[in-house]
């Protein structure tokens, strides 16, 4: 029988056992983040409230929790509808349609004397004739009576001056009917006229039911409605209806118990966030499908684009906690009221920094990442503040704005100036957007003001979270590196005083590290921190290396070579043993320990081969027992660090001798493999070499040699000024 206490003890060992498997932990770690962001979204989406409809009796007093001001939509829409109903039409004279009256006019009276020349039966006249009436006309067989039959057949029978006159009355009535303008709206009356007109004139009667018809059917609307001028004026109109506001203050009493509840009890909770009008569920699973798209769209970058950072634990620990943090920052921003104002209530939205959060993944992780990101945190943002695109819009500039400036920091303050130039670039956004959309001058002015201070608030959340990011990550950060760099550093300041030697040499091997590191497109602040850093091992026994040697007298002259040796290459790891109690960065231990590589030390070698037994003398035991150079940055430190001490030597360091020995430093660590596993090419070591001539020429360049009369002639003056001041 199983027993309860061995149950447990089998489900805690299967739950170890699970927590210890890499796969288990990730998905345990992308589950948690996935929550939090749907959270963070759905919870501006999903009401929360009461569920009401109208008509219903309200089983409780509902009051206003707090003050505000909203416009009353349906009001605004009808005060624009109505103002739209008073716009007159606008009309525009089209000349073509009384010249095309005249003309079908011309042609029908053609038509009847044709058909008078012609051999025909009056039967079949008068049926060609209406045959060609209701091609002309546009009318139907119908329309055409016994009547007008009969009147269309005495036409036919006219003579030609009778038909000739018959047509200039005709034209004449027509004309005078054109000769203030027609509009579709009164063609039926003008028609009536037309025939009063007729029936008015001197024409037989016989002939007057054929005339009225064909010329009430040839008079058409000349006078066409200009839509667009028409549109353009009830667009006017409407826009010059203010929106109707509507106050509600603290406490007031929205609708009673036991009362019924009407649209507007419904409208006034729904600008409270009381009322949940529709089922939760949609939107949910809306928010859970968006969510899993974006992570999807996210993973598949990261495995194309960045795969340094895909699989690994520690990277998508902190890529969700930087991405759920600015989440979070700019949901708990848009929950700020601006107060009471209906059009600035929601301009909220363009405080949410999302820069912040853009900045720290460029300088924690990857700038090309916080691009990515930046695009799905405003779409996110959008999406929380009901789709509006000026939001969405703002926020990714911010951020990009924010990318741009952090991307390649070169000193402290340039972090504040990421943050003043995300002000900028917010208050132009926020500028154009205002243009676009159409508000009053007081929105933009304080959407811009809200854009400021969103470059400001990014820029203290940024410094804020990110020492304790770079502590709890391990992360090697340029603001770090930026603190490192500074001389009053307690280990820099230590080689200054110890070892000044070693202190100014790391000096310079930084400025030739630096350049270089610029030149192929390195890491120009890690490789100069690097430099500073990498021979502090140096502090333990400073007076064993010349560069601190004060008098001629070198101790390695009383020792053997295979001891100075051993000293001289302890260095690194003695500089490693500092570096670790001092926590100095992972990737600064690392160039301190690969500056060297397993490099050849080739004085005491050599020396070692004068002795007595030489043949007892192995390379390897004169070598450095070290990592070789495993990145582009630990390389050019060990290259400059090369080329500064063989520049030492020169008794004449003109620009063709430092060129030749920085390429054959350079090329005696080719050879010798110490570049074997790191990424560098020749052409990138053609190009450090030229970095390296142009530095060193700056540093060595020729000096004007004083004639010796000058130099008698400035002791002269010195011991004259000595004897007076006595």
């Amino acid at each position: 029988m199983i027993t309860w206490k061995k149950w447990g003890s089998w489900l805690q060992h299967r739950w170890q056992r699970l927590t210890h498997r890499y796969g288990f932990r990730m998905v345990g770690i992308i589950v948690i983040f996935l929550l939090i962001a749907a959270a963070t979204v759905g919870s501006g989406l999903i009401g929360r409230g009461y569920s009401l409809r109208e008509g219903q009796i309200s089983p409780f007093d509902l009051r206003a929790p707090r003050t505000m001001a909203y416009v009353d939509e349906p009001e605004t829409e009808r005060a624009r509808q109505e103002a739209a109903s008073r716009v007159e039409n606008v009309y525009q004279q089209d000349d073509q349609v009384p010249q095309q009256g005249d003309t079908k006019l011309q042609g029908i009276f053609d038509e009847i004397r044709a058909l008078n020349q012609q051999d025909l039966s009056s039967q079949r006249s008068v049926s060609l004739l209406q045959d060609y009436l209701i091609q002309a006309t546009g009318t139907s067989d119908k329309e055409i009576d016994s009547q007008i039959t009969d009147s269309l057949n005495a036409l036919l029978g006219l003579s030609g001056n009778q038909l000739t006159k018959v047509y200039g009355l005709s034209k004449s009535l027509l004309d005078d009917s054109f000769k203030y303008g027609l509009t579709e709206d009164a063609l039926p009356t003008a028609r009536d006229n037309l025939a009063g007109e007729v029936s008015s004139s001197n024409l037989s009667r016989d002939l007057q039911p054929g005339v009225s018809f064909i010329l009430t059917h040839i008079l058409r609307p000349d006078l066409v409605l200009d839509r667009a001028t028409y549109a353009r004026k009830v667009a006017e109109a409407r826009e010059s209806v203010a929106p109707v506001q509507r106050w509600i203050q603290a406490g007031q009493m929205i609708v009673q118990k036991s009362e019924p509840i009407d649209s507007n009890h419904l409208a006034e909770l729904q600008q409270l966030g009381l009322l949940r009008t529709q089922n939760i569920w949609p939107s949910l699973f809306g928010v859970i499908f968006l969510v899993l798209l974006m992570a999807g769209l996210t993973a598949a970058y990261l495995k194309k684009f960045k795969p340094r950072f895909y699989g690994q634990e520690q990277s998508i620990v902190l890529y969700g906690v930087l991405f759920s943090l600015t989440l979070l920052a700019a949901k708990v921003v848009t929950l700020i009221s601006l107060g009471s104002q209906a059009e600035t209530a929601g301009l909220i939205g363009y405080l949410a920094p999302l820069a912040g959060g853009a900045m720290l993944i460029t300088v924690l992780m990857d700038a090309g990442l916080a691009v990515f990101t930046s695009f799905i945190l405003s779409l996110l943002l959008g999406v929380m503040l009901a789709g509006q695109i000026s939001f969405v819009v703002a926020g990714l500039a911010g951020s990009l704005a924010g990318i741009y400036c952090v991307s390649s920091l070169s000193d402290r303050a340039g972090l504040i100036r990421g943050g003043i130039f995300v002000s900028a670039v917010n208050a132009a956004v926020i500028f154009v957007m205002g243009l676009l959309n159409g508000p009053d001058a007081s929105a933009i002015l304080k959407g811009m003001g809200l854009g400021v201070a969103n470059g400001f608030l990014s820029s203290i959340l940024m410094l804020g979270f990110l020492p304790y990011l770079e502590s709890l990550f391990g992360i090697t950060s340029s603001v770090r590196l930026l603190e490192l760099a500074n001389p009053n550093e307690p280990l820099l300041k230590r080689l200054l005083v110890e070892a000044p030697g070693t202190y100014h040499h790391s000096i310079l091997v930084g400025n030739l590290a630096e350049a270089a590191a610029q030149a192929v497109q390195a890491d120009p602040l890690l490789v100069r921190v690097g430099a500073y850093y990498h021979d502090i091992g140096k502090l333990k026994r400073p007076y064993f290396f010349i560069e601190n040697q004060v008098t001629r007298d070198s101790p390695h002259e009383k020792i053997a070579p295979s001891l100075s040796t051993l000293i001289i290459t302890s260095h690194v790891k003695d500089g490693l043993e500092q570096a670790r109690e001092m926590k100095l960065p992972a990737s600064v231990q690392a160039i301190i320990e690969q500056h060297h590589g397993t490099s050849l030390v080739a004085y005491f070698y050599q020396r070692a081969l004068e002795s007595d037994r030489p043949e007892l003398v192995t390379e390897a035991d004169f070598r450095y027992d070290n990592v070789k150079p495993q990145t582009k940055e630990a390389a050019l430190v060990m290259l400059a660090d090369g080329v500064e001490a063989a520049v030492r030597s020169l008794q004449k360091p003109t620009p063709g001798r430092l060129e030749g020995l920085a390429r054959k430093i350079i090329k005696e660590r080719l050879h010798d493999g110490q570049l074997d596993e790191c990424d560098l090419t020749f052409k990138d070591l053609h190009t450090i070499a030229v970095a390296f001539v142009n530095v060193l020429g700056g540093i060595f360049h020729s000096r004007i040699e004083y004639p010796e009369t000058m130099i008698a002639e400035i002791e002269r003056r010195r011991a004259r000024s000595a004897v007076i001041n006595q």
